[in-house]
């Protein structure tokens, strides 16, 4: 008792961290305060930086992105893009990650590697083969091919967070399962993957906003501007009607508004997802 005693941190301490910690919160939140607040400014007000609040209130940069750029087809691509490419790359990601976890087999080891360091894999240095394996295979400036591309660049994540949660999670139930005669995928689908949820919605939620904000490869790979993503749109705002200050910050509104609505919506689950793999 006296050791957990001398161990404590006095309530000064605590207060500190909590203060500190609190400040660097608000600071990082900072930038986005400012453009959600902005997107409803007079452009000559943002140039000046003439108080924080909008006055006058206007709502002109939001009919500008839906008006000019037709903002909303863009949406709607990003949005194709960020769900079936999450979706495949839980798919695919899932069923590697299982039989990685549980069983032991020759090149076991090898494979674990080579998908895990996928991840360290820079951008810039896949540009040129992507470029000619996309071509090569008739997919370039096509969503099929963004899809599949997408996919494939969030699949070593979330292979890496599937395998380290299937790794923490007992076997009796799936054992038990075996035992009253399920096969692999009935225990596969039936089992494991309801208990995977939180880790599918952690690297669920990490894949859609990665592909949601991707910008490289989708202004390297699409041309055509009905193919083309929301974070296309808004750099082609400014080279197509001049800087346009309020509708650009009005459109960066809306586009942080989806990946911060499904945070809050699967919050829950992706904390447990980080937690659950840390202990055993």
């Amino acid at each position: 008792m006296t050791a957990m005693a001398s161990t404590k941190r006095p309530a000064w301490a605590n207060a500190l961290i909590h203060t500190f910690l609190g400040a660097a919160a608000l600071l990082s939140l900072a930038p986005t305060v400012w453009v959600m607040v902005s997107s409803f400014k007079t452009g000559n007000q943002i140039f000046t930086g003439d108080g924080f609040w909008p006055a006058p209130f206007t709502l002109q940069g939001f009919v500008d992105v839906f008006t000019q750029i037709r903002l909303h087809d863009y949406l709607l691509n990003t949005l194709l893009y960020a769900g079936l490419g999450t979706l495949g790359a839980l798919s695919a990601g899932f069923l590697a990650a299982y039989p990685l976890a549980r069983f032991a087999f020759l090149g076991r080891n090898a494979l674990v590697a080579l998908f895990s360091l996928a991840l360290a894999l820079p951008l810039v240095g896949m540009a040129t083969p992507v470029f000619f394996v996309v071509r090569e295979l008739g997919m370039f400036d096509s969503r099929a091919g963004m899809v599949v591309l997408y996919a494939a660049l969030q699949f070593p994540f979330t292979f890496v967070v599937l395998r380290s949660f299937l790794i923490s999670t007992p076997r009796e139930l799936e054992e038990a399962a075996m035992i009253d005669g399920a096969g692999y995928f009935t225990t596969l689908f039936r089992v494991v993957l309801p208990l995977a949820r939180p880790a599918l919605a952690t690297a669920g939620v990490v894949a859609f906003v990665n592909i949601w904000n991707e910008f490289f490869f989708a202004n390297l790979l699409l041309m055509s501007r009905e193919n083309q993503n929301v974070q296309l749109a808004l750099a082609g705002f400014k080279s197509q009607f001049g800087f346009n200050v309020t509708g650009a910050v009005a459109g960066a509104t809306l586009v942080m508004l989806v990946p911060i609505a499904i945070f809050l919506i699967l919050q829950r689950q992706v904390i447990s997802g980080l937690t659950a793999g840390a202990v055993k």
